[in-house]
């Protein structure tokens, strides 16, 4: 995948999704049917791809501590972004008016970095050296979460030029995160394999919380109807289709 297009693919769903919701109002009840579809895409994708590829990098037992380790450490960012990478949306108007909650961009901007760090692939081919099927994960669980953001962010009394710095500043997080693996193994960064290794497992962890958070929760009184139960078969599909 052309590097231009790799990077592309994870700036565009943001900023395309982000000036949607600025424009129109986002029904909650197709919002939450986005959500069950990605969510049952990124935890396919997860099980039958990501995992697969974890363990033939390294140690099982190392590996599996590492997935267990980023599991938790989204319970942590949990904590400052109150759910929202998840689609939830804690809505309190008084208080997202007279001041922006900076806990939540936070726990955000620190989720999506992360999930950027294992993008980069060490290859000879520089086109070569993106995670192509982590990259269309990340576009696709990115937009529900773009969505919840703008939301928050059309709460807060300010400027449109401020919510559009936020958003572009949300989109550049899981680049940010490829740069920085790419430039940790350009300059020769000592035992950089572990490094991937651990980052790879870190991203697994998160995306496992989070999809499972979605499923768990997207359902009322913990009833599926058809169309949630639709969408959730046509994410299972598509990441097996991928992978």
């Amino acid at each position: 995948m052309n590097p231009i297009i790799s990077i592309s693919a994870l700036i565009a769903p943001i900023l395309l999704a982000g000036g949607l919701t600025l424009k129109i109002k986002i029904n909650q009840v197709n919002l939450r049917l986005l959500l069950a579809f990605s969510a049952a895409y990124l935890f396919t994708l997860s099980i039958i791809h990501l995992l697969p590829s974890a363990f033939q990098l390294g140690s099982t037992k190392q590996i599996g501590i590492f997935i267990v380790f980023g599991f938790c450490l989204q319970l942590l960012i949990d904590t400052f972004s109150t759910g929202i990478e998840h689609g939830h949306i804690h809505l309190h108007s008084s208080e997202c008016k007279n001041k922006l909650p900076r806990g939540i961009i936070v726990g955000l901007l620190l989720h999506s970095f992360l999930e950027g760090l294992p993008i980069y692939i060490p290859s000879s081919n520089l086109s070569n050296s993106f995670n192509q099927q982590l990259i269309l994960g990340l576009a696709l669980h990115n937009i529900p979460i773009t969505i919840a953001f703008t939301a928050l962010l059309k709460e807060h009394e300010s400027s449109n030029s401020k919510k559009w710095t936020l958003l572009f500043l949300f989109s550049i997080m899981a680049p940010l995160g490829y740069l920085s693996s790419y430039l940790l193994q350009t300059y020769g960064l000592k035992n950089y394999q572990l490094y991937s290794q651990i980052a790879f497992a870190m991203v697994i962890g998160i995306f496992l919380h989070i999809s499972t958070a979605i499923l768990f929760e997207t359902s009322e009184h913990h009833k599926y109807n058809k169309t949630k139960v639709l969408m959730m078969a046509c994410g299972i599909v598509l990441a097996y289709l991928i992978s």
